[in-house]
């Protein structure tokens, strides 16, 4: 039977003052509950000052290592966002110094220890107080890991070009994005160039190349102001095309590889390339480029041909796996022709002519000097194309000047075209 309560009646359990063993259970689990809950809200506090202070840390070390030139949140901001980073202790933002950099890695993610970094190159005004050195050769395809039935140049290792909005600000690619301040003559210095790269496991998004594109911005825009270049940059454009790297069919490229389709329409292709990687094409980038090459098939269908013509015929499958056939054109303005070589032979602008494999004319654009470069894989498809490479080059050069509006054209002699 129940207990007697206070006033003579029965509790429901017998419990003196009516209450029950589930509401004194009750009770102690809610202080329990608020006890824990106590200790809880305690470490949240904690786990945020600990935040907090990582946070300041990390914006602190990226405001010295990278100079001053990016907003730290925004650098954070990148690949999701992060709190914790540490700099590379062997680099840093220096704005006396003519190319400096400043690597940022975050610590958050086992694995993937790079986060972003920015490299910084301003170009003395005078073109003689400028020591780089760019060789214009390079290997655009795959060649030495490519097995036995491989489509060498169906991709490309790398992504050409792309201009920022009219290329005025400068140029992306797949992991890069460059931003250009154009210095107004009678400073110390003809152009400041900040070039920035993120590291992440997926693509870059839209999102992040406009994130990108607007630290590399920021970034060039601070260093002129701090370097003595007085320059007004443009904005970041809205619209980012994706940066490929799979070549498609000659006669459809447009953008950067427009003048090709044009040319093999009026002049027939034969021999040339029928494959093509193009990019936009900006009236005012300082760099753009078109790459052609010729499929398994195209080279296949002209090596018999060749190996009529010559004593010392090449082997088709070192061809088609080691010595890949291919052209590639480009167009560099400004300070980005200083200092470039075709094997020993200097490409100077205002100068034009051959050498190794190499052709090269020069213009004036926008009151800048500009060189005009097409260059062809190995032998023997030099020979190959021997009668098309000075119509080839011009159409090329004739398009590019026109297209930017360039004049002073210089242009290699016949006799650069003809061989030893």
């Amino acid at each position: 039977m129940g207990g007697t309560s206070g006033d003579g009646s029965f509790g429901p359990t017998g419990d003196p003052g009516g209450r029950s063993r589930p509401h004194k259970a009750l009770t102690a689990l809610l202080c329990v509950v608020a006890v824990a809950g106590i200790g809880l809200s305690g470490w949240a506090v904690v786990t945020r000052v600990l935040d907090f202070r990582a946070r300041s840390e990390s914006r602190e070390r990226i405001e010295a290592g990278c100079g001053g030139l990016v907003d730290p949140d925004l650098v954070l901001a990148l690949h999701g966002g992060t709190d914790r980073v540490e700099l590379s202790d062997r680099h840093s933002i220096h704005i006396d110094r003519r190319s400096s950099e400043c690597a940022v890695h975050r610590t958050d993610r086992p694995g993937t220890p790079s986060h972003f970094s920015l490299v910084l190159t301003l170009s003395p005004e005078d073109p003689g107080a400028d020591d780089r050195l760019v060789k214009t050769g390079h290997e655009p395809f795959e060649r030495f890991s490519a097995g036995a039935g491989s489509d060498v140049t169906a991709v490309a290792r790398y992504a050409l070009p792309h201009p920022l909005g009219d290329g005025s600000l400068g140029e992306y690619d797949a992991e890069t994005l460059t931003a250009r301040a154009h210095c107004v003559p009678g400073g110390p210095f003809s152009t400041v160039e900040a070039e920035v790269r993120a590291w992440n496991d997926d693509p870059l998004t839209a999102q992040d190349r406009r994130q990108l594109a607007g630290l590399a911005r920021q970034a060039a825009d601070r260093a002129a102001g701090r370097s003595g270049c007085t320059a007004g940059l443009p904005p970041v454009p809205t619209a980012f095309p994706v940066p490929g790297t799979a070549l498609g069919p000659a006669a459809e490229a447009g953008g950067t590889c427009a003048w090709y389709g044009k040319f093999t329409a009026a002049e027939g292709r034969g021999p040339l390339p029928d494959r093509a990687l193009a990019a936009p094409a900006g009236k005012a980038s300082d760099h753009d480029a078109c790459l052609l090459a010729l499929s398994p098939e195209g080279t296949a269908g002209i090596w018999p041909a060749y190996e009529r013509t010559t004593p010392n015929p090449r082997d088709l499958h070192k061809a088609l796996t080691l010595s890949p056939l291919w052209i590639q054109t480009d167009t560099l303005v400004g300070d980005e022709t200083r200092g470039l070589r075709a094997g020993r032979a200097p490409v100077r602008a205002g100068t034009a002519g051959g050498e190794e494999l190499t052709w090269w004319a020069s213009s004036v654009c926008g009151g800048r000097p500009a060189v005009h470069l097409m260059q062809v894989s190995h032998e023997p498809y030099d020979d190959i194309l021997r009668d098309r490479l000075e119509p080839l080059f011009r159409a090329y050069v004739d398009e590019a000047t026109a297209r930017r509006g360039c004049t002073g054209v210089a242009f290699p002699r016949t006799a650069d075209f003809a061989g030893r």
